[in-house]
């Protein structure tokens, strides 16, 4: 009987003795390597079993080529889902950043959300002021321009009037349906707008030292 040494492939000669004794063990005589014996086993020297090719790949090892079209819709699909929990655990922060806002708002094309009112005082404008008439009465006159890039719905207004001590004697807040015309079509003034408002107001009881107004939300 003959095998094969799998290191350097040198034929040696075996016996049913020396397979015993060895329980299959096999020393090369060429370069001394142990070896199964067995698991090369041939009953001709020309026959002997060849080590098997350490480069031939292994069934589990053999990889499908990649499709790009696959990864590249993985990754649009992943990203849109991560945009989107995004929107709905920190949206309202985001929505309100100006630069994250039109990111946002492209993806919610994709995904047909609809982000929130953009509202930020900061990027409001205004001037007025607070003068009596020849009746009797007083007149609130104010322009409010929106410096955003996007809409915003219009701000409250709250005014307030001072004693000539200087202290607070009475305040009243306008919303939009207040201080807009009736004529408005929306609650929403449009990016680089300005919006002029007029109102009268009956004269209170105290005399008037002076006045203050400002936007609230």
């Amino acid at each position: 009987m003959f095998t094969r040494c799998p290191e350097c492939q040198t034929t040696q000669t075996l016996t049913v003795a020396q397979l015993r004794d060895s329980r299959g063990m096999v020393q090369c005589s060429h370069c001394t390597a142990w070896f199964d014996g067995l698991a090369l086993i041939s009953e001709s020297e020309d026959t002997a079993i060849e080590t098997p090719s350490t480069t031939e790949g292994l069934p589990w090892e053999n990889k499908s080529p990649s499709n790009p079209h696959y990864w590249g819709s993985a990754f649009v699909i992943s990203f849109l889902l991560l945009m989107a929990q995004i929107i709905y655990f920190e949206g309202y922060a985001f929505t309100q950043n100006s630069k994250i806002r039109p990111v946002l708002a492209a993806f919610c094309g994709y995904l047909h959300c609809l982000l929130p009112e953009f509202k930020n005082l900061d990027k409001f404008n205004l001037v007025g002021a607070f003068n009596p008439t020849p009746d009797g009465h007083y007149e609130f006159h104010a322009a409010i321009s929106n410096q955003a890039a996007f809409p915003q719905p219009y701000p409250n207004l709250s005014l307030t009037l001072l004693n000539f001590n200087g202290q607070v004697f009475a305040t009243r807040t306008f919303q939009a349906k207040d201080y807009l015309p009736e004529s408005a079509q929306t609650f929403a003034i449009q990016p680089s707008t300005t919006t002029e408002i007029n109102l009268k107001i009956a004269p209170p009881k105290s005399p008037i030292g002076g006045s203050s107004f400002e936007l609230t939300n």
